[in-house]
């Protein structure tokens, strides 16, 4: 549990319509909508879907597809292109979801290149050049200008493993509100990570620290299963408000 008082976040316009839109596409996705506002309605309505059979199914995995089904609305249809391209690295290609008029060109555009270069094999559809030498630090300058309305204030920060690319969230509202290790890993950690290699094709490691609620995001390295990552403790937070809805219901 965490021994810090709670944080008052202040939302602005800009942090009340992204919310309200995320809330939007997670009610497409689940089929339910709290008549709670703000911050505790999503809860609610995350911690209403983990606990259903569906949301329970194969370690979780329907709570990690319909979240990266969220976040993957929240962009606009373009970006997720471009940035697989100009900061993952990427050759574009039809199973990463990139336009076939786009496949067609680039490799048109390739098609100059003498065979006899070596480089020309690695510039198939699908093959990652990068991720390129400014990535990790423009994604950690940019991304905390976007996710404020899930996780509070963040800061540019160094990895955890001391290079560029680190972003810390310095209390995270998302954890503060729900108290819940289920939620933060299954609904916010895991989809996060798994978004990013899937989607962007850029590793991310998520670092939620359960006593102080700061997180650490660290564009660029691998997470470790949670199952075996020593830094995420077993058990559940005592004051989880999702195990006191679970043993009621049971």
């Amino acid at each position: 549990d965490c021994d810090l008082p709670k944080v008052q976040y202040k939302e602005s316009f800009v942090d009340k319509a992204l919310l309200k839109r995320f809330r939007s596409l997670v009610e497409k996705e689940i089929g339910y909508r709290s008549p709670k506002g703000g911050i505790g309605g999503l809860l609610e309505e995350g911690r209403f879907y983990k606990l259903t059979p569906e949301g329970q199914v194969n370690g979780s995995v329907n709570q990690h597809r319909y979240v990266k089904n969220v976040l993957h609305g929240m962009l606009p249809p373009a970006l997720p292109v471009l940035f697989r391209i100009f900061m993952s690295g990427l050759i574009p290609s039809v199973e990463m979801g990139d336009p076939e008029w786009l496949v067609n060109y680039t490799q048109q555009l390739f098609s100059v290149i003498p065979d006899h270069w070596s480089i020309k094999d690695q510039l198939k559809p699908g093959q990652q050049l990068g991720p390129w030498f400014y990535t990790h630090f423009l994604t950690s300058v940019f991304a905390p200008k976007f996710m404020g309305f899930l996780l509070g204030p963040c800061r540019v920060s160094l990895r955890k493993d001391g290079q560029l690319g680190g972003m810390v969230v310095e209390k995270c509202k998302f954890l503060q509100e729900s108290n819940c290790k289920g939620l933060c890993l299954h609904q916010c950690k895991i989809p996060a990570e798994e978004y990013f290699r899937e989607t962007l094709g850029l590793n991310l490691t998520v670092s939620p620290n359960f006593e102080t609620q700061e997180c650490q995001w660290s564009w660029g390295e691998s997470p470790l299963p949670h199952g075996i990552d020593p830094e995420f403790p077993k058990g559940c937070i005592k004051s989880c408000q999702t195990r006191f809805v679970s043993i009621a219901e049971g």
